[in-house]
């Protein structure tokens, strides 16, 4: 692992996030960079600035659920209140909005405790996560939301490699096109560090990374 390289959000002067170059794997690919979103997430001058940044491309769009993974509960919260204030024009005025974070099975499939469906059920739910490196996750997020009879009212991340998904804007605060040397390799396949013999320099969680 290298000296991380500091990138300042297009979107918001006010958010910055460190790029750290190595070779990482995540669930679903392997990648060259691992984009430290931990001062936005849990730093709370900058995830008052990340919600409003979010919650602005969505004030049009009636929100009733925000659905919340890889440790943005903070942010989530944050927008909901941005979302359902009476200063920004938005459709979700007033409006109660639920947080959740669902649960997930043996089989790594999202599913929801019964007190909780309600808060899914027949209800418009905005996604946010930490990273959009493949839209694997967020593809998952999608079914499980169907599944519980909900509707998909946007997608959101802190950092996306994708700019949408089944025709929906995937809003990010930073994008590939901030880290122009950023590569993803779905599971890993054709991974030139790999076929180099490089070994991994750590495992990326959700909730960030563990050196090897």
């Amino acid at each position: 692992m290298q000296q991380p390289i500091r990138i300042i959000s297009r979107f918001n002067k006010r958010l910055y996030a460190d790029a750290i170059p190595g070779h990482f794997a995540t669930n679903h690919s392997h990648i060259n960079y691992y984009i430290d979103m931990s001062e936005i997430k849990h730093n709370m001058t900058m995830a008052l600035e990340a919600a409003h940044s979010i919650a602005f491309h969505f004030s049009s769009v009636s929100v009733d659920t925000l659905l919340c993974l890889e440790g943005t509960e903070y942010i989530g919260a944050y927008i909901a209140k941005e979302l359902a204030s009476s200063g920004i024009g938005s459709l979700n005025s007033n409006k109660v909005i639920y947080l959740v974070e669902p649960d997930s099975n043996v089989n790594g499939q999202f599913m929801f405790a019964d007190n909780l469906r309600p808060m899914i059920e027949h209800r418009n739910v905005l996604v946010l996560v930490n990273t959009a490196s493949t839209g694997q996750t967020l593809s998952q997020t999608r079914e499980c939301i169907e599944y519980y009879g909900g509707r998909v009212a946007g997608y959101s991340a802190l950092f996306s490699n994708i700019s949408e998904l089944d025709g929906k804007p995937v809003v990010s605060l930073f994008s590939g096109e901030d880290f122009p040397h950023y590569h993803n390799f779905v599971r890993g396949k054709n991974c030139p560090a790999c076929a180099a013999g490089v070994p991994l320099d750590a495992i990326v969680t959700p909730r960030g990374y563990t050196k090897l």
